[in-house]
């Protein structure tokens, strides 16, 4: 059919429309994060204990061929308990037909799994940084981060209080605690953020120019340590009320325990035969060390 000029009108009707073969992600964390910055161990059956020994002191010696003097040793157990987590998918009996030329999303599905383990670690190696540990002979005592090892998200050095995001003050604040407690000045020191921390950062040297090419470099990602801390973003921070929990700590802080991840392709005759492709992962954190581990509370509304 064509109109008064002589166009054919009907043609766009059979225009084509392309599709891409292939299956692209979603913008999503895909690698974890702190994986690498914590102690890994592997663990079997439902639990594992943790044997810990406190400092202890020498005794000056006053007097010749004096009895021994024995002194107790104090000790302790964290414990550690895994917990079952599981990703399972189904791709319908037809659907590879009727995708024609585009191909079936198994391998993309299973790199996703991959990515929600990688961040399912993050997720409960957060949880255990500033929640509770079990100790105690049985593991059932709970022990909570104490408030000497958190930093208020009003804190300042001096001068009335007021909240704040993620200061210079709060971060000597945080060094200060480590040091204070004798945390190993040869080990890493980690400093987990949101990407709102890293902003407030910047935006606290500004009028300071000392750091200000130092912070620059950091929120760029060209230069991750500051201060002494390794940063590391997190957007799975806990966030409650417009106040985000950062947490700073030393990898002998954590332990993360895994059994690794699984994943399965069955067919299921019981679900007319669909694919499904199902992963499997067995894990658990927690805190080692209460003065190993400090909170910082940020206000991210400012």
């Amino acid at each position: 059919m064509a109109d008064q000029n002589g166009v054919l009108t009907n043609i766009p009707n059979h225009f084509t429309t392309q599709f891409d073969h292939n299956w692209k992600h979603l913008v999503q964390q895909k690698n974890s994060k702190l994986k690498e910055y914590v102690t890994l161990d592997s663990i079997e059956g439902k639990e594992k204990s943790y044997n810990q020994l406190d400092a202890t002191s020498m005794t000056q010696i006053t007097d010749r061929s004096r009895d021994t003097r024995i002194s107790d040793q104090a000790m302790a157990k964290r414990w550690i308990r895994p917990l079952n987590y599981d990703c399972a998918k189904l791709v319908d009996e037809f659907d590879e037909q009727f995708l024609g030329e585009v191909v079936l999303p198994t391998s993309p599905i299973i790199q996703s799994h991959g990515a929600a383990y990688a961040r399912t670690c993050d997720k409960i190696i957060i949880d255990a940084l500033g929640g509770t540990a079990f100790t105690g002979t049985t593991g059932t005592t709970a022990t909570t981060l104490p408030a000497g090892q958190k930093i208020a998200a009003n804190y300042v050095e001096s001068g009335a209080v007021a909240n704040s995001g993620l200061t210079i003050a709060k971060l000597r604040a945080a060094k200060f605690l480590f040091d204070s407690n004798e945390v190993d000045e040869e080990e890493e020191r980690i400093m987990v953020v949101s990407a709102k921390q890293l902003q407030d950062l910047l935006r606290t040297v500004e009028a300071t120019s000392a750091d200000y090419n130092s912070v620059r470099a950091l929120v760029d990602g060209t230069l991750n340590t500051f201060m002494g801390f390794k940063f590391r973003r997190s957007q799975q921070l806990p966030l409650a009320t417009d106040i985000r929990s950062c947490f700073a700590y030393v990898k002998s802080g954590v332990i993360l325990a895994e059994r690794g991840l699984k994943t399965m392709m069955d067919v299921r005759p019981d679900l007319s035969h669909s694919l499904q492709i199902r992963s499997v992962a067995s894990l658990a954190a927690v805190r080692m060390e209460e003065k190993k581990v400090v909170e910082i509370a940020c206000d991210e509304v400012l």
